[in-house]
């Protein structure tokens, strides 16, 4: 009993220098002690939209929201008074391009405007709660998710 006691005191004082001597590493790969460093930059597709010259990027689940290829500073905040995603978004054309439009989800059912079209619901018109802007960059991490839209 004495034997395995001290074995088991022995394991356990190792492990806790083993554990004391190694500081833990992050994702970043660095010391969790240290300071954090800026990200690298990332471009985006394109700086601004431009009009009907956009790839869309593909989806890959179906119930994903559209991505969206451009940077979108210019176009931040979106508030009560003003969403500049209407702008190019609640039609499905702009200057004679085509434009991905706002799907039939976001408008309301019952409230139109003066004209008579329906309006976008208040419930979707913060678009960047769903609709986040993408870089081409390396993953953070190791990813082996695969989509199922073919």
């Amino acid at each position: 009993m004495k034997k395995t006691v001290s074995i088991a005191l022995a394991a356990l004082l190792a492990s806790i220098i083993g554990c004391a001597s190694t500081a833990p590493v992050s994702m970043r790969g660095v010391d969790v002690k240290s300071a954090d460093r800026a990200p690298e930059a990332k471009q985006y597709s394109q700086k601004t939209p431009g009009v009907g010259e956009q790839k869309l990027i593909s989806r890959t689940f179906s119930t994903q929201p559209p991505l969206i290829p451009h940077l979108t500073e210019k176009y931040e905040p979106i508030t009560m008074e003003e969403n500049a995603c209407l702008e190019c978004h609640a039609t499905d054309e702009l200057r004679g391009k085509p434009m991905p439009k706002m799907g039939v989800s976001h408008f309301s059912k019952t409230v139109k405007d003066a004209e008579g079209q329906p309006v976008v619901e208040m419930s979707r018109f913060q678009c960047n709660s769903c609709h986040v802007a993408q870089v081409d960059a390396k993953e953070l991490v190791e990813n082996v998710f695969v989509g199922n839209i073919k």
